[in-house]
């Protein structure tokens, strides 16, 4: 059996034209375009691709993590060149560096932070990238929302079909939200992330800004099986996953700020 090699590779991508990270037969994907791209440049080579986890259709990322396997030994810096010599224009590889045996972009990953981009007033370039909400926004209430989606709880009402679901139950660490120049974020970093649900947890706070769902509310349909949130999933434009943890010393470094910020709202 021939030797194999395995490479980190940070990424960053458009979702906009693509039906998730996940390869599928009949339409176009990340991993799929990766795979494509790293057969025609090493014809003949053994190749996987695995991600840190699924995107869904439309969402973009800045720094997803994932590894390549392959019976091929080659400098990081010329794997970088050549991926970004042949990937698309809405694929870039931002890093490669050569990485253990034992390296899983998805197994060995402790926690995930994603972004969504509100924006409170028409923008030009924001369509594609952000979710224009028309009504004004009552940021402190929002945020009181998010405090109550902190912790290790079952998120069962915001998943889209549980029943394929071992488990919904999820730790999230942070939710915060940041306004700045007719902009809003919203940053949640967690264990890990059911399907939907960090664009459901971000309509629910939506409509607790725009004053048709209260605190209370949210806290009510996160201790029941809710079907409220199925009504109010975000547009997919505005996500954008941001960054994958290795270990718990980099995951603490990251969200004290978070924390910090969101104790003095």
């Amino acid at each position: 059996m021939s030797e194999s090699f395995r490479y980190k590779l940070i990424i960053e991508y458009d979702g906009t034209n693509f039906s998730g990270w996940q390869r599928q037969n009949d339409a176009r994907t990340v991993q799929g375009d990766l795979i494509k791209v790293t057969q025609r440049i090493f014809p003949g080579t053994s190749v996987d691709i695995q991600g840190c986890g699924r995107t869904d259709a439309g969402v973009h990322a800045l720094e997803y993590t994932a590894h390549l396997e392959m019976d091929r030994d080659i400098a990081a810096s010329e794997l970088s060149r050549f991926f970004n010599d042949q990937l698309p224009k809405d694929i870039a590889v931002r890093r490669v560096q050569k990485a253990g045996p034992r390296f899983h972009a998805r197994h060995n990953c402790v926690a995930r932070c994603y972004i969504y981009y509100l924006s409170t007033r028409k923008s030009a370039f924001g369509k594609r990238y952000s979710w224009w909400v028309r009504d004004s926004l009552d940021i402190k209430a929002m945020q009181g929302a998010a405090d109550c989606m902190v912790g290790f709880r079952d998120f069962v009402s915001l998943a889209e079909k549980p029943e394929l679901k071992k488990s919904t139950k999820a730790l999230v660490h942070a939710v915060q939200l940041v306004e700045e120049d007719g902009k809003l974020s919203v940053r949640v970093v967690g264990s890990h992330f059911l399907w939907r649900m960090v664009r459901r947890m971000v309509g629910l706070l939506v409509e607790v800004g725009c004053g048709r769902l209260t605190v209370s509310d949210i806290e009510n349909i996160l201790t029941t099986s809710s079907k409220v949130p199925q009504g109010h999933t975000a547009p997919a434009a505005g996500l954008f996953f941001e960054k994958a943890f290795y270990n718990d010393e980099e995951l603490q470094r990251f969200i004290s700020p978070i924390e910090a910020i969101g104790s003095g709202s």
